[in-house]
């Protein structure tokens, strides 16, 4: 009994002394080092820089240190995620859908025709039971930014419906060559363009349609684009978002769940930031879409949903979820019985 006691008394300094060094092991080691490549359409010190500061300071906690690499255009920011130059990016969700096209599709038109249903789908996107749909091949998506409402922006305050568009001018994305189609099915002649050249074709009237945010009105000039009789069609025609996408197996354990927790934990300080610029554009630049007009936009919208789910550019299960929490939100809409819903 006696040599039992001593035993334990022996081996009490001992196991302090591996757990303690244990520790010292763990803190020395400190936060693995990752590469972001950053995407700021305005460069370092525009808005985009100061968000992804905050989540580089967040991700301290989830055992990770983040060192930024800036750009200024997205497409370079995924071929670098790609070629492996860089171990995390943010990008927005048409980008996103090369790497994942389940969160890709949370850009389909009028998926989510207020902040409300962005914010339920964006806790269920962060549920544990929701992991296994972030994950694609080597890269997941740990993380998805409210960036706001994306209206359309007209040089013509006439336009009050998708139908008003046939016959105007509209930007179309390099990066998204099936949008170009989809752009001369209704009637409207597309333009070639990029992220960082879209607004200025729209202030110099190279083309009559763009879209965007509230927060690009002022940060990129806008008023230019649609002086002297233009407005903005006050109904969202899909909800912006930056997605942060990761090659999962460079990231701790447990990193991405943290991650996208954080981003559904700060939803409400996304949308005061959101709701402000939206506030901040004047009043009498608004179009409102007329009722007689909404059920012909929600037909032209979901139209556009079909055509790009067959083409398997959308996910065929995002558009259910999208479809699910819109009929939850309003069981009256048209959609909610339809034999062929999404």
């Amino acid at each position: 009994m006696k040599t039992r006691i001593i035993k334990k008394q022996l081996l009490r300094p001992l196991l302090a002394a591996a757990l303690l060094g244990q520790s010292a092991l763990c803190f020395a080691a400190g936060p693995a080092p990752i590469t972001m490549c950053g995407f700021m359409l305005m460069g370092e010190g525009g808005p985009e820089h100061q968000l992804l500061l905050d989540y580089q300071t967040a991700a301290l906690q989830w055992g990770v240190k983040i060192e930024i690499k800036s750009y200024m255009n997205e497409k370079i920011v995924a071929e670098e995620l790609k070629s492996g130059v860089c171990d995390i990016a943010n990008m927005t969700s048409m980008q996103a859908r090369n790497f994942n096209k389940f969160t890709g599709t949370l850009d389909a038109p009028a998926s989510m025709p207020t902040y409300e249903h962005l914010r339920t789908v964006l806790q269920t996107l962060a549920k544990p039971s929701a992991a296994k749909y972030m994950r694609d091949g080597e890269f997941e998506v740990v993380g998805v930014q409210p960036a706001g409402a994306v209206y359309i922006f007209s040089n013509d305050k006439n336009v009050r419906s998708l139908s008003d568009l046939a016959g105007k001018r509209m930007g179309v994305m390099d990066s998204m060559p099936e949008m170009r189609q989809l752009v001369v099915d209704m009637g409207m002649t597309p333009v070639s363009s990029s992220l960082t050249n879209l607004f200025q074709k729209f202030n110099n009237k190279a083309i009559d349609i763009t879209g965007g945010p509230a927060v690009v009105y002022e940060m990129m000039e806008l008023h230019k684009g649609l002086e002297p009789d233009g407005g903005i069609l006050n109904e969202p025609i899909l909800q912006g978002n930056m997605q942060f996408v990761a090659r999962w197996n460079k990231l701790p354990e447990g990193y991405a769940q943290s991650s996208r927790e954080h981003f559904i934990k700060n939803f409400d300080q996304s949308l005061e930031f959101i709701r402000t610029a939206e506030d901040n554009i004047p009043k009498n630049l608004w179009i409102p879409l007329q009722e007689d007009k909404r059920a012909e936009y929600n037909a032209q919208t979901r139209q556009l949903r079909l055509a790009f789910r067959d083409s398997n550019i959308y996910d065929a299960k995002m558009l259910t979820l999208l479809r699910k929490i819109r009929c939850k939100i309003d069981g009256t809409r048209a959609e909610c019985t339809a034999p062929d819903a999404e």
